[in-house]
C-alpha cells in the first residue's frame, strides 16, 4: 500500500503506475476488493486536478477509519436514480426512498429523519462542495450517470475535506477527458410506470486541453399515484494543462428536477394501497350528522410537488510546488425551488445565491529519517436566501403569507498530518475549527433569528500496515454540527426557532484487507452525543410538517461489515468466468441516555429508549457470474425487523425482503444490452417515514410505501 508521498509523485509526473487487475468492480468498502494480477502501464500523463481510481483508493488506504469506496460499475447495472442508489451496497450506509429521484441517506445515524433538505453528511463533487452553506445538502443534485467513483468518509475520516459531522463526507468525481476511455457514450433505458431514461457523453484530451460533457434525461409516471418525474441534467468540465504543470478545470453543472409527492399513509393504507396517494386531512364530525372539515384535500387536488433548478459553476487550480501541490477553488450556486405541500405548509418559493472559496495544501516533510504526509486547508463561503411562502390554492400560488431573508456563513480551517512511528505503524493527528452564521430576517413579521457557534475539533487515530494485503486502525474524534438553516425554520415553514449545535466524541476501531479468496472490510464504532437533532412530525399539520429538535444525551454505536468471497471454481476460471459473493453487514445501535427537550423546556419520557428513523439490522448480498460476455447477478435486502416510529418505542414498521435480478450481453465490444428486475417478490414494505413522539397516541399518517414489482431495460454504446 502506497505512501502519499509516492502518490503525489506519481501525479506530478509521468511515468510507470502499478495497478492491479480484480475479478470484478465490486468494492465498496476500501478493504473489498480481490486483487488477483498485478501489471505494469504506462500513463502519458498524469492529472493533478482528476485522480484515477486507482490513485484515489492508494490514498483512501492511508485514512484509519471506515471509508467506502464505489466506482460506476457497481451501480450502472441496475436502475439508479439517485444518490441513495448508488450506495446501496456500502457498509455503515443506510439509503431510502421517498419520492421518486428523493432518497434520504444516513451514515451511522445522521440526519436520522430530516426532510427533504438533508443534514448530516458534507457531500463534494471533485472536492468541491455541493452541500449548501446553510447546512443542508440537496441529493437531487447528484446524476448517477455522471459519475466515476465516489469516496465515502464516514465521520471524522472525512476530515482531509474538512468534515467533522457524525455522517462525515461524501465525494463525488466526474469523469473527465483524461480519466473517461470512451470518446463519446449513448445509453438508453426503458421500463415499468412508464419510465424513459437517456444519456449521453463526450470526452476528448490533447496534451494540453481537455473536455467531458454529459447530459441525462428522465420522465416517469411513478409507481403511486401522483409520483411523476420530469428531469433533465447536465454536467460539464474542462481542464487545461499549462506547461509548468499547473492544471485548471472548470466545473459546469445545470439541472432542472421536478417530481410530483404522494404523501404519506397510515401504516395500515401503506401497506393495503401502496400505489395511493396521500389521503386528505380532516377532522369531525364530533357529533352524529356534524360537520367535516377538510383540513388539506391531499397531494392530487394540491398538486403536491417539488421543483428545483440549479445552477452551478466552479474552478479548481492545482499547482505543484516542490513537495506538495496547492489547491484553489471556487465557486458560485444559484438555486430556484418551487415546493408546493400542504394548505397549513403552503407553495414555497426560494431563490438562493451562494458563493464560497477554498485553499488546500497538500505534500509530505523528511522528519527523522521518515516521510510525514500532510493536508491544510481552509474554506470561506456564505448564501443569501430569498425564502416566500404563499397560500397552496389547488396547486396554484394564493396569498402571500411569509417572506424572510435567510443568511448563512461558513468558515472552516483545518489539518492533518500521517506520522511514521516505524515502518509499518503511522499515526494520524488532526485539527478542525468551524464557525458558522445563522440569520433569517422575517420581511413581513419582524420575526428575527441568528445563531453563531464555533468549535475546534481535534482527531488521534493509527494505522498498522500488517502486511502488503491487511490493516488495522483505531482513532477518536471530537465531532461537530452546528444546525442548518431549514433546522432552525422547519424548511420556512415555522418560526425561526435557535437550537444548540450537536456535539459528538467517537471511538473507532477496524481491519480491512484480503486473505486469497476473502475480501473483508470492518468498523466498529461508538458516539457520545450532545444536543443531538431530531425531528418530530406535526400530526396537527397532516404529518407533513416536521420540526427540529434538540435530544440532551445520545449513543450511536455499531458495526459496518463488508464481505467478498471469490468462489470462481477452477473450471469456470479456465473458461474466463468469475464468480463473487458480495456480502454486507450494518448493525445501528442508537438510543436515549437522557430524555430530550422541546423548545418550551418540556421533556419526553424517552430516557432508554432507542432512537426511531433507522433499522437496527440490515444485510444486503449480492451473488454475480461474470463471463467473457455476459454476466448475471441475484441480489437480496433484508431487514428482519424494521425502525422505530415514535421516540416512545411504540410502533415499529414491518421488516422485508427484497429480490433483484440485473443481467448484461456485449453484444459487440462497444455494445451492451442490460435488463434489471426490482422487487421480484412485489413485497408490500414502508421505504420511508417521519418520526413522531408517540404512535400510539397521535396515529400519524407518515409513511411512505416501497415501490414495487418493476422490471427496467436498455442498452450502451461507447466508443
Amino acid at each position: 500500500m502506497n505512501t502519499k508521498a509516492a502518490l503525489f509523485a506519481a501525479r506530478a509526473l509521468a511515468g510507470a503506475a502499478t495497478l492491479y487487475v480484480s475479478p470484478s468492480a465490486f468494492a465498496q468498502g476500501v478493504g473489498q476488493q480481490i486483487i488477483l494480477d498485478e501489471i505494469t502501464v504506462v500513463e502519458e500523463r498524469p492529472s493533478l486536478t482528476a485522480p484515477t481510481a486507482n490513485e484515489a483508493r492508494d490514498s483512501l488506504e492511508r485514512v484509519p477509519g471506515g471509508i467506502g469506496f464505489v466506482e460506476s460499475d457497481v451501480f450502472l447495472d441496475d436502475f439508479a436514480q439517485s444518490l441513495g442508489d448508488t450506495l446501496v451496497f456500502t457498509p455503515g450506509v443506510f439509503a431510502d426512498t421517498s419520492a421518486q429521484r428523493e432518497t434520504r441517506i444516513s451514515i451511522r445515524g445522521s440526519g436520522l429523519n430530516s426532510t427533504f433538505e438533508r443534514r448530516g453528511i458534507t457531500v463534494l463533487r471533485d472536492g468541491v462542495p455541493i452541500s449548501r452553506v446553510s447546512g443542508s445538502t440537496e441529493f437531487q443534485e447528484v446524476d448517477p450517470l455522471t459519475i466515476d467513483y465516489i469516496e465515502v468518509f464516514k465521520g471524522a475520516n472525512g476530515l482531509r475535506y474538512g468534515a467533522a459531522s457524525l455522517g462525515g463526507a461524501i465525494n463525488i468525481v466526474t469523469p473527465t477527458g483524461r480519466t473517461q476511455d470512451e470518446t463519446f457514450t449513448f445509453r438508453a433505458e426503458s421500463g415499468s410506470f412508464g419510465t424513459v431514461r437517456a444519456s449521453t457523453s463526450v470526452a476528448h484530451a490533447d496534451d494540453e486541453w481537455d473536455f467531458y460533457t454529459g447530459v441525462t434525461g428522465l420522465r416517469s409516471d411513478g409507481y403511486r399515484d401522483q409520483s411523476g418525474v420530469r428531469s433533465v441534467y447536465g454536467h460539464s468540465n474542462i481542464g487545461r494543462t499549462f506547461d509548468n504543470d499547473v492544471e485548471t478545470r472548470v466545473y459546469l453543472t445545470a439541472l432542472s428536477d421536478n417530481f410530483e409527492l404522494a404523501g404519506s399513509l397510515a401504516l395500515d393504507d401503506a401497506l393495503a394501497n401502496p400505489t395511493a396517494a396521500g389521503r386528505p386531512v380532516t377532522i369531525g364530525p364530533f357529533f352524529p350528522g356534524g360537520p367535516v372539515t377538510v383540513l388539506d384535500p391531499g397531494p392530487e387536488a394540491d398538486d403536491w410537488d417539488r421543483n428545483l433548478d440549479v445552477f452551478r459553476i466552479a474552478n479548481k487550480t492545482a499547482i505543484p510546488l516542490d513537495d506538495s501541490i496547492l489547491e484553489a477553488g471556487a465557486w458560485y450556486a444559484f438555486r430556484d425551488l418551487d415546493h408546493a405541500i400542504t394548505r397549513f405548509a403552503g407553495i414555497i418559493v426560494q431563490e438562493e445565491h451562494e458563493v464560497g472559496s477554498f485553499l488546500r495544501l497538500a505534500g509530505y516533510s523528511d522528519f527523522a529519517e521518515r516521510t510525514v504526509d500532510w493536508v491544510v486547508g481552509a474554506e470561506i463561503a456564505a448564501a443569501g436566501n430569498d425564502a416566500r411562502r404563499f397560500e397552496n390554492e389547488s396547486g396554484a400560488r394564493g396569498a402571500l403569507t411569509s417572506r424572510s431573508d435567510l443568511n448563512a456563513r461558513n468558515l472552516l480551517i483545518y489539518g492533518e498530518a500521517g506520522i511514521p512511528l516505524t515502518d509499518s505503524l503511522t499515526a494520524v493527528a488532526g485539527l478542525q475549527y468551524l464557525n458558522t452564521h445563522r440569520r433569517s430576517d422575517d420581511v413581513l413579521n419582524a420575526v428575527d433569528g441568528e445563531v453563531t457557534e464555533s468549535q475546534i475539533n481535534p482527531r488521534l487515530g493509527l494505522l498498522w500496515d500488517v502486511d502488503d494485503n491487511a490493516q488495522l486502525f483505531f482513532n477518536v474524534n471530537r465531532g461537530f454540527e452546528p444546525a442548518g438553516i431549514s433546522d432552525l425554520t422547519a424548511g420556512g415553514i415555522l418560526d425561526f426557532t435557535p437550537l444548540d449545535a450537536q456535539e459528538a466524541w467517537t471511538v473507532e476501531a477496524g481491519t480491512r484487507g484480503q486473505r486469497d479468496w476473502i475480501a473483508w472490510d470492518l468498523s466498529i464504532y461508538r458516539s457520545w452525543i450532545k444536543n443531538e437533532f431530531i425531528d418530530l412530525a406535526q400530526p396537527s399539520f397532516g404529518g407533513s410538517v416536521s420540526a427540529t429538535f434538540n435530544a440532551d444525551k445520545t449513543v450511536h454505536q455499531g458495526v459496518e461489515l463488508g464481505v467478498d468471497l471469490f468462489l470462481t471454481p477452477p473450471a469456470l476460471q479456465e473458461m474466463g468466468g468469475e464468480l463473487i459473493w458480495r456480502n454486507i453487514y450494518t448493525y445501528n445501535d442508537f438510543f436515549f441516555t437522557s430524555d430530550p427537550r422541546d423548545l418550551n423546556g418540556q421533556t419526553f419520557p424517552f430516557d432508554g429508549n432507542r432512537l426511531a428513523g433507522v433499522p437496527e439490522h440490515i444485510y444486503v448480498s449480492e451473488l454475480r457470474l461474470e463471463m467473457d460476455r455476459w454476466y448475471a447477478a441475484i441480489n437480496f435486502r433484508w431487514v428482519p425487523e424494521g425502525a422505530f416510529v415514535d421516540y416512545a418505542n411504540t410502533t415499529r414498521v414491518p421488516g422485508y425482503e427484497l429480490v433483484g435480478l440485473t443481467a448484461g450481453y456485449d453484444v459487440a465490444d462497444n455494445v451492451r444490452v442490460f435488463a434489471s428486475v426490482e422487487n421480484l417478490t412485489n413485497k408490500k414494505y414502508i421505504s420511508n417515514f417521519s418520526t413522531v413522539a408517540n404512535q400510539s397516541i397521535e396515529n400519524a399518517r407518515v409513511f411512505t410505501p416501497g415501490q414495487g414489482r418493476a422490471f427496467f431495460g436498455g442498452f450502451s454504446v461507447a466508443f
